[in-house]
């Protein structure tokens, strides 16, 4: 979902620059939410059922391969290529610049390695204890908030001592504001309007 309406707030602001982003996804939430409330308010639910299961396996497999081909540049820490650009270009541009790798990738690639073990070690635990499948699968759920706090420990004990995030060792967060920062109050309409111009946008596209 969050890759559509990224697409979404891309195409729109080539036309519409003067909307900010935030507008965009607010107005696209909002006339969403008023097309499903009317098919509910229809009774017209009926019709998902005839929604083909190869089109949703053929557009999640789609949205997996552009996530990851996204995510592999920061994973490998190659600079200068563009995410935003057409997956194609994006996997042809990686391969140029494997060269240009940087020591990102010993952090990102054994952290996905280390969370595809945990994952294989858990599955394996489960059958072979299965009295304590509900243990190993709840484990197997915590995966991922253990690797990142691992990782996160083992980048503050490299990058302790540093006093400008753009010196650390390797590409980290930085610097995350306190509190809730709120751009600006933008009325009703005027975020209903940036939804209609994203779905009018959307339709030219189709």
């Amino acid at each position: 979902m969050s890759t559509i309406v990224g697409n979404v707030v891309v195409k729109v602001q080539e036309q519409h620059p003067d909307i900010p982003s935030e507008q965009i996804a607010r107005g696209l939430s909002l006339v969403s939410g008023a097309i499903l409330l009317f098919i509910g308010l229809v009774r017209a639910g009926w019709l998902v059922e005839f929604i083909p299961l190869v089109a949703i396996n053929a557009f999640t497999t789609g949205a997996a391969i552009s996530i990851a081909s996204g995510q592999v540049p920061a994973m490998m820490g190659i600079r200068g290529i563009n995410t935003r650009g057409a997956t194609y270009l994006i996997l042809i541009d990686i391969l140029k610049n494997l060269g240009a790798t940087r020591i990102d990738a010993a952090m990102g690639i054994t952290a996905l390695v280390f969370l595809y073990l945990l994952r294989w070690f858990c599955n394996f635990m489960s059958r072979k204890q299965p009295q304590k499948k509900k243990m190993w699968f709840f484990l197997s759920t915590l995966r991922m908030a253990f690797v990142i706090l691992f990782y996160t420990m083992i980048s503050w004990l490299v990058n302790r001592n540093i006093a400008n995030e753009d010196e650390a060792r390797f590409k980290i967060l930085g610097t995350v504001p306190r509190g809730m920062y709120i751009r600006s109050q933008r009325c009703f309409l005027g975020v209903l309007t940036s939804g209609i111009k994203a779905f009018s946008t959307l339709a030219r596209l189709f």
